[in-house]
């Protein structure tokens, strides 16, 4: 009988893999540095277990690259600390650096539309040789990075992710409006187009500076980005 293993993952959810690095760029920047100089940066005084499993974790997310003496923060984490919430340069890096450990890699594609539930998670992992204790943990870890993404994206309240059929059946189904919606304000435009599942609606100013333009051009294409993800593909 075979024995059960227990496969490494990263030992903290990519939320504080980046709280991890903060410091480190703060002080170094773009600088090259060594392991010991690194933790150092991240509150230790000697490579010690501890701090050596925090740099595997940033590493494993593609937080840090190179090696020996020359560690530097990578641009994705760069990104992911200078970047404004809701950027979609940020929500593009945090995808990317979600989905770095092997492992996370596999489980999205083994739960490509929704997130799984715990416990159907550990059975998953257990399934692929896990221990007990170490699904619990690789459960707990991918599934709190994973909800870092979609709070970054927009969809915090699991549009993306409904946990059941009935919530699923709720999203898709055209919401009926049972009053219309009040009038927009003074100095407010509405651009309304119907489609066949409901009417799309939009309140902005009637006056834009072009760097207000710019922000709304992004925010749009990010919301684009989060309506393609919710089509229906019909068989021909």
């Amino acid at each position: 009988m075979a024995k059960t293993r227990s496969p490494n993952y990263p030992t903290m959810p990519l939320s504080d893999a980046v709280k991890a690095i903060r410091p480190v760029f703060k002080v170094e920047n773009r600088n090259k540095m060594s392991r010991l100089v690194l933790a150092k940066h991240m509150g230790y005084t000697s490579l010690n277990g501890r701090a050596l499993g925090k740099i595997g974790a940033v590493r494993a997310y593609g937080l840090i690259e190179g090696s020996g003496d020359q560690i530097r923060v990578s641009d994705d984490a760069i990104t992911i600390i200078t970047a404004p919430e809701g950027a979609p340069q940020k929500e593009e890096a945090l995808q990317r650096c979600a989905l770095q450990p092997s492992l996370f890699k596999d489980l999205r594609k083994a739960f490509p539309d929704d997130l799984p539930s715990p416990d159907n998670l550990r059975f998953n992992l257990i399934q692929r040789k896990f221990t007990e204790d170490a699904a619990e943990k690789a459960a707990k870890t991918f599934l709190d990075t994973m909800r870092l993404v979609l709070d970054e994206s927009g969809d915090s309240e699991g549009n993306d992710f409904p946990e059941n059929e009935a919530e699923r059946e709720n999203i898709e189904q055209p919401q009926q409006v049972t009053k219309p919606p009040p009038p927009p304000k003074p100095g407010v435009q509405r651009a309304e187009f119907p489609l066949t599942e409901g009417t799309v609606r939009l309140d902005f100013p009637s006056v834009l500076s072009e760097e207000s333009y710019e922000v709304l051009e992004d925010w749009l294409n990010l919301v684009l980005r989060r309506a393609k993800r919710s089509v229906q593909k019909t068989d021909n």
